[in-house]
């Protein structure tokens, strides 16, 4: 299927549903279009599974260089990661940290929608886990509510508002950080233990 395709065909665009059904059946994803139900949304869960399997694509072939340690290799891997950036065209700093604000909000999602081991209750939509795990979701919503800052004060596009949204953001991204540093003594003293455990 891919060598039918035109160079360029994809760019700037959304790929079809069929197309997407397509593309992952052969990572073994079988799914099928469900036409009674949202197609755009069906399509954004296609898409984010199709960069999943790509995803693991990129762990497997990264896991096989020898020695991750390794400076060097860590280079590798440090700039075969950046080819991201040519994937999606990134043109500016601007489209850079759009990106990374996109990553970073996807994993807060995820992190709060996954439950964990440990003491801590699922409470509403933040699932279960332990006192490490609160303190990485924090750190989490941080890190997306900083980059979203960080690329509306560089988007030269942005739209009237966007600035103070992103403002507002920033000091719920401070106070997200703040309470995450509260764990810090608990965790350092967690993290001497484990480092004496091998």
């Amino acid at each position: 299927m891919a060598g039918s395709k035109r160079p360029g065909e994809y760019l700037g665009k959304v790929i079809g549903l069929e197309e997407l059904v397509e593309m992952l059946a052969p990572f073994g994803m079988i799914v099928k279009v469900d036409r009674h139900e949202e197609l755009d949304y069906q399509a954004m869960q296609m898409a984010h599974a199709l960069v999943g399997c790509v995803q693991e694509d990129a762990y497997r072939i990264s896991a096989c260089a020898n020695g991750e340690d390794d400076m060097e290799t860590w280079k590798h891997i440090t700039q075969a990661s950046l080819m991201a950036f040519a994937g999606t065209n990134c043109r500016s700093a601007a489209d850079e940290l759009a990106l990374i604000s996109w990553q970073a909000t996807r994993l807060v999602g995820v992190l709060g929608a996954l439950d964990f081991p440990g003491p801590i209750p699922r409470e509403g939509n933040v699932g279960s886990g332990d006192t490490l795990m609160r303190t990485i979701r924090l750190t989490a919503a941080a890190l997306s509510g900083m980059l979203k800052a960080a690329h509306a004060a560089a988007d030269p596009d942005r739209q009237d508002g966007d600035l103070a949204v992103a403002g507002q953001g920033l000091v719920k991204a401070m106070a997200a950080l703040e309470a995450a540093s509260g764990d810090a003594g608990l965790h350092t003293a967690a993290g001497e233990l484990m480092a004496m455990g091998d």
